[in-house]
């Protein structure tokens, strides 16, 4: 048995300086949190135990769950983190986390998951962007881009986490971009109504930018253009950058990597069916 104490919950707030300093200390894992927190976005809870912080659980409004701890709990620790989850009782659809939890709340769930496989942070800045990449065709989408981008979307979904196009809401869909769009998130290559690639600014705030959603049209392939997008995001953004990626998504990897990011660190990911 462990000789460590229990863990003791509290609700996740805002103004909590004890999980603003456990977010901060995970590195880009810990972006999206410190992110949500400066906003007021503030759905969890943490686990202290005796007395320090330990565990922190963010609900985002997409249905991301993200995850914050130690990889050296122990089973007993691990499944009351995965008890803690279930009793907030707030809908989640994607968790990412340390490989023990994340494979704790799948045993919990029915049905075979759509996605459970190890993610890969990247990293970088202005500072590390290759200058080389960098292009001077990168703009803000624009309305008329819309139905290319619920294409990119619906391709990216199928590919990369298993998502058939039939099972997406397009009315949902189209309201997403259109929400990303109007808000200045979505860079994208190509022509007014003919984008080529594209990604979405996932995050933005005192952590860091979280960059996700990087596409580029089969046809399109093989000419740098993910590269270029995300090294020019890179050269203009005033603080660090990150994204994470499939551990076996060898192709979009080494864009990533010519572009100037490096890897940094790992977490599971489960997506449910």
């Amino acid at each position: 048995m462990s000789d460590r104490p229990p863990f003791t919950e509290r609700p996740l707030h805002a103004d909590d300086d004890g999980a603003a300093t456990l977010a901060a200390r995970a590195g880009p894992h810990g972006v999206y949190v410190t992110n949500a927190l400066a906003a007021g976005d503030a759905a969890g809870f943490v686990l202290a135990r005796g007395g320090e912080d330990a565990v922190l659980g963010w609900f985002g409004v997409r249905g991301n769950l993200v995850l914050i701890g130690p990889d050296t709990l122990g089973p007993a620790e691990v499944e009351r983190v995965a008890d803690q989850v279930q009793r907030t009782r707030r809908p989640w659809r994607i968790a990412m986390g340390p490989r023990a939890i994340v494979e704790a709340l799948l045993l919990r769930t029915s049905g075979a998951p759509l996605v459970l496989r190890d993610q890969v942070y990247y990293a970088g800045s202005s500072a590390t962007a290759a200058a080389d990449q960098v292009r001077n065709d990168v703009r803000p989408a624009q309305r008329a881009d819309r139905d290319r981008l619920v294409q990119a979307t619906l391709q990216l979904n199928a590919s990369d986490l298993n998502i058939p196009p039939a099972s997406v809401d397009r009315r949902w869909l189209r309201d997403a971009i259109d929400e990303r769009i109007a808000e200045g998130t979505t860079r994208v290559v190509g022509p007014v109504g003919g984008v080529t690639c594209k990604l979405d600014i996932g995050s933005d705030g005192p952590g860091g930018t979280v960059l996700e959603g990087v596409f580029t049209f089969a046809d399109q392939r093989g000419r740098g253009l993910a590269t270029g997008l995300v090294a020019t995001c890179l050269a203009a953004a005033p603080a660090s950058v990150c994204l994470h990626v499939g551990l076996h998504n060898t192709p979009a990897r080494a864009a990533y990597e010519r572009a100037g990011m490096q890897e940094v660190a790992r977490c599971r990911l489960l997506l449910l069916g």
